[in-house]
């Protein structure tokens, strides 16, 4: 399937919402929690090939009566071929609070992104580094990076399967843990509607070397997303807001 660009919105975006579960196995049993999302992307071209994407999300997680939820933003710079490549970079903000007790706790993450076009297949490769920062007493700065590939096989012009790999270290006070991060997602948009759905898998493998600890978590997501300003989920991809905000923890942070 070779992409023939259309003359696209320079306004375009979504707003969706998702709901699922987090598995946490480790040698002390097995745990499950809730997980729901609530997001919105907007994208604007501003000049015939520079793009600015702006990104809003609110992630929550509950289990056993506890209670995490992350409010969070990013931007995203970048300049765009629709035919060929987009390469630029981004910035995000999170905030954290734990059972509604306004937890003075957040991260920042910035670094550079790249996507490749071919045809019906989308290469995209996203580098950050950032920081947990709390004012709460006994708690430090600690530091973070990460890197992430990703490709997006597009079966037909509303079809979409992807699969991504990520690795992130968490640094801090001597100690370090890092994250290995392996996913699979399905996306199919109705057609001549602006209406989709999806469903994610997600692994997760936490080594915290330092305490000879560690655990996996699987992670089950199905969603809602309705589009505006694109005309399929192809098209979506090639000149709409399809970058994405990289996180540096399981629920989202």
């Amino acid at each position: 399937m070779d992409y023939a660009a259309p003359q696209a919105d320079p306004i375009s975006g979504s707003i969706g919402a998702s709901v699922g579960a987090l598995v946490v196995d480790t040698d002390d049993g097995t745990d499950t929690a809730t997980m729901y999302n609530v997001n919105g992307k907007l994208n604007y071209r501003f000049s015939p090939s520079w793009n600015g994407q702006f990104d809003a999300r609110f992630n929550g997680l509950s289990a056993d009566g506890e209670t995490i939820s992350v409010f969070g933003g990013g931007v995203h710079i970048f300049k765009r071929d629709p035919s060929a490549y987009a390469v630029g970079g981004f910035l995000s903000y999170d905030w954290l609070d734990i059972n509604d007790a306004g937890s003075d706790i957040s991260s920042y993450r910035f670094g550079p992104e790249f996507q490749i076009y071919n045809g019906n297949v989308t290469y995209y490769g996203q580098a950050f580094w950032g920081q947990f920062m709390s004012d709460e007493g006994g708690l430090d700065n600690l530091d973070t990076w990460g890197v992430r590939g990703e490709v997006r096989y597009f079966h037909a012009e509303n079809l979409r399967f992807e699969g991504d790999l990520g690795y992130t270290e968490i640094s801090g006070d001597g100690s370090s843990a890092s994250i290995f991060t392996a996913g699979l997602e399905a996306e199919k948009r109705f057609d001549s509607s602006p209406f989709s759905v999806w469903g994610r898998y997600q692994f997760d493998h936490v080594d915290v070397g330092d305490v000879d600890a560690g655990g996996s978590t699987h992670t089950f997501l199905v969603g809602f997303r309705a589009a505006f300003g694109s005309r399929t989920l192809l098209d979506e991809d090639r000149n709409g807001a399809t970058m994405e905000t990289p996180s540096n923890s399981l629920f989202g942070l």
